[in-house]
């Protein structure tokens, strides 16, 4: 049941790596903007409520709100991942440029924003980087030890922020894991036995054995991850995705909502999966050998197309992929066979470019240096520095040191653990490399919009060609009528077709079956492709009289239609007219 809100939340402080995003106050005056300014195009209700009693947000944004329901949609979801307020920031930033700038799209789609899918992790973050929990507020025994959340990660160093421990020389009973990358020694490395390398340190998350059971923060607030507690490929046994499918009211709610709105033609999952800036595989099937991990091949071209687009409207090139167990957009995709885009949104960039520096006065450029004897020698080559295991946990480092004055890392310092003695703390910080700096969101919120509504544009558009009609004689007719889909989307995917999640297109001949003299009173379309797929029908009737006969066409995507088909009148042949 969707209930009406007015939103209203108390301020909580923002923390470090999202210093300038919206608080609660600001999101809650924002989208209550929408509704006050826009009355006539935005709804903003409740799909649900959090474990905590925080009301789970859907904003219906629509050219008219009366009939916003029953036209084709497109559906944002948003902060999944308490680490990730940054798709909150990009919900915001979309809704508020449809209204400002995209009133056209809104007169033919309505766009369904759930701009705070996990709002007790995003409450439980914004005010304590401390808290670090990416899932929800389910008390959870993840270390099966008969205590629930006794032993989660702890700031044992009070300086604000949750990082990594690593241990040189630990004793036999908790051997070594790690070495420090040779190519940067601040990064920490699996060791490479071919090339003789060595583990040297125990690397554990900042926190402490406190119930004994030899282990280091293993099972602390927030285990349940939303984006793991979804239907499809869900992982049992596993904490983090929940004692049972759909177990948190969060992801139930959700599923429920979209259940509800079988006119969903595309999605977009903001959190910490990727399937825009590489599409997903094809050739990879679970253990029954029939269900895709990734997408079905028959939806290759179609995932290329949207890669495409997003490539065009948006500045992102690299992308890492989470664990998609349970996902959200697996699910979405695999089951109801919707489109859907995963995406943080953001990437990598690249560390800026060292302006060289300028000669000493007095030292002359040596371009026009004259040649010595010599100068055609060959050049000593220079061996290539070695390459960090993990290149990309390096470009971030670099990425940190040059443009955001180290924000990102926090150098190892020694600490004196009270069970294991001399330590390290230090590490990348959580959250840093899915969450921009707050001076990018305008841009990348733009960047978003521009393809939302590249996305909207490829929607499935059915046209109807005919009906034609051609008097036999004898008081018959032939009656031939064309379907054919001018968007760039299928009205069914491969994936949808498949395990026969969205119903097929059903035209029907409103006429009793023995005067139907050729072809069928109901005819199934499974799918129209995209770009001019076409599906033809063809009559041949003898209604009792003349008049007319009525052609209904129900479309999941669009609803029902009905076309009436005036028959010519007939002489008198045969002894009927």
């Amino acid at each position: 049941m969707l209930i009406p809100l007015i939103l209203a939340f108390g301020p909580l402080q923002s923390a470090p790596p999202w210093d300038g995003y919206l608080d609660e106050t600001s999101v809650s005056e924002r989208l209550n903007g929408w509704a006050t300014t826009h009355p006539e195009h935005v709804r903003l209700e409740s799909y649900g409520t959090s474990r905590e009693g925080r009301p789970l947000l859907v904003a219906t944004i629509a050219g008219d709100l009366a009939t916003a329901d029953s036209k084709s949609s497109i559906l944002v979801v948003a902060a999944l991942d308490g680490m990730h307020p940054a798709g909150t920031e990009y919900a915001v930033r979309i809704g508020e440029l449809l209204l400002s700038e995209h009133a056209e799209l809104l007169e033919e789609t309505t766009v369904y924003i759930l701009p705070r899918a996990n709002p007790d992790g995003i409450a439980a973050n914004h005010g304590d980087l401390n808290a670090g929990r990416r899932g929800v507020s389910r008390l959870v025994d993840a270390d099966r030890d008969g205590a629930v959340d006794e032993n989660g990660p702890r700031d044992l160093n009070g300086d604000g922020v949750i990082s990594q421990m690593r241990w040189l020389d630990p004793p036999l009973s908790r051997p070594a894991t790690h070495l420090p990358d040779p190519a940067e020694p601040r990064l920490m490395k699996t060791p490479d036995r071919s090339k003789g390398e060595e583990a040297t340190h125990l690397l554990l998350v900042e926190g402490d054995d406190a119930d004994g059971d030899g282990l280091v923060g293993e099972d602390g607030p927030g285990d349940v991850r939303l984006d793991r507690n979804f239907p499809h490929l869900w992982r049992a046994h596993s904490a983090d995705s929940g004692p049972y499918q759909l177990s948190e009211p969060e992801s139930l709610a959700l599923a429920e909502f979209v259940l509800a709105h079988p006119r969903i033609v595309a999605a977009v999952v903001y959190g910490p999966n990727d399937s825009v800036v590489t599409t997903p595989a094809t050739d990879k099937k679970d253990q029954t050998g029939r269900t895709p991990i990734g997408i079905d091949a028959g939806d290759k071209s179609l995932y290329a197309k949207i890669s495409e687009a997003y490539g065009e409207h948006t500045s992102q090139k690299r992308a890492t992929n989470d664990d998609e167990s349970g996902g959200l957009h697996s699910w979405l995709y695999a089951h109801r066979g919707i489109p859907t885009v995963a995406t943080n949104g953001w990437g990598r960039p690249d560390p800026a470019v060292p302006e060289p520096a300028e000669p000493a006065e007095g030292v002359e450029d040596d371009q026009d240096a004259p040649e010595v004897e010599g100068d055609d020698a060959e050049p000593e080559k220079k061996e290539e520095p070695p390459k960090p295991a993990d290149e990309e946990a390096a470009g971030w480092l670099a990425w940190s040191d040059l443009d955001r004055d180290g924000r990102g890392f926090i150098e190892w310092r020694t600490f004196e653990h009270p069970r294991f003695g001399t330590v390290e703390i230090g590490g990348m910080v959580p959250g840093f490399t899915m969450n921009p700096p707050a001076d990018r969101l305008d841009e990348i919120g733009r960047e978003q919009t521009a393809f939302l509504v590249a996305l909207a544009a490829m929607q499935p558009e059915v046209t109807i060609e005919g009906p034609e009609v051609e008097t036999l004689g004898g008081g018959t007719y032939r009656i031939r009528l064309a379907m054919v889909n001018s968007g760039g989307m299928p009205t069914r995917t491969a994936m949808a077709r498949r395990n026969r999640a969205i119903r097929p297109i059903v035209v029907r001949l409103d006429l009793d079956r023995d005067r139907i003299l050729n072809g069928a009173p109901v005819n199934r379309i499974d799918g129209l492709d995209g770009d001019g797929g076409r599906a033809a029908l063809d009559w041949v009737i003898r209604p009792p009289d003349g008049g007319s006969v009525t052609i209904r066409i129900d479309d999941p995507l669009t609803g029902v239609r009905t076309i009436e088909v005036p028959l010519p009148a007939q002489g008198v042949q045969g002894g009927e007219s």
